[in-house]
């Protein structure tokens, strides 16, 4: 989660009621809300087991357990998902939802993973390079309007210098 931030993605809460209705586009990931309690461990470890067992299709639970696994890998992530209030901490620190979601992907198989694409397209938008450069400007640079002025009043001296200098030289000859 934190590499896709540094790449410039923009963390959103999905308007769907769906838990599984992940879309990215525009730079933007769309994530339903996802409220982490102290029984939602036992929750969502007895639905894999049903779906694991009965379902032989395209199981969404488990591909939602595999991909929150692959976003989430430090409390950081979790950290950024709270501040973006897409996961609602109901178990005090970060570091336990992380925990949480790294421990519920283990002895599921995943077959037909439903967020193939989904992934695909964000690590495509993370090796763009022009991202990166955007993102490390806004994190940065643009960070406060404090900044931003002083970046702005800057390049218009460093400007004004110029301009300055031309005009010296031309005056000389």
């Amino acid at each position: 989660m934190a590499e896709l931030h540094q790449a410039g993605v923009k963390f959103n809460v999905g308007t769907s009621r769906s838990l599984f209705d992940i879309k990215f586009s525009s730079g933007v990931l769309e994530i339903p809300k996802l409220r982490v309690s102290d029984s939602t461990e036992l929750t969502f470890r007895n639905l894999l087991a049903f779906k694991q067992c009965h379902c032989e299709n395209m199981n969404y639970l488990t591909n939602y357990v595999f991909l929150m696994k692959r976003l989430d890998s430090s409390s950081k992530d979790v950290e950024l998902l709270v501040e973006n209030r897409i996961v609602q901490n109901g178990i005090g620190e970060n570091s336990g939802v992380s925990t949480l979601l790294n421990n519920l992907d283990s002895g599921i198989i995943v077959s037909n993973y439903y967020y193939a694409t989904l992934c695909d397209e964000l690590n495509i938008y993370c090796r763009t390079r022009r991202h990166k450069w955007m993102a490390n400007l806004r994190q940065n640079y643009f960070n406060t309007p404090w900044s931003t002025v002083s970046v702005i009043a800057a390049s218009v001296l460093l400007i004004l210098t110029l301009i300055q200098t031309v005009c010296s030289v031309r005056s000389i000859n």
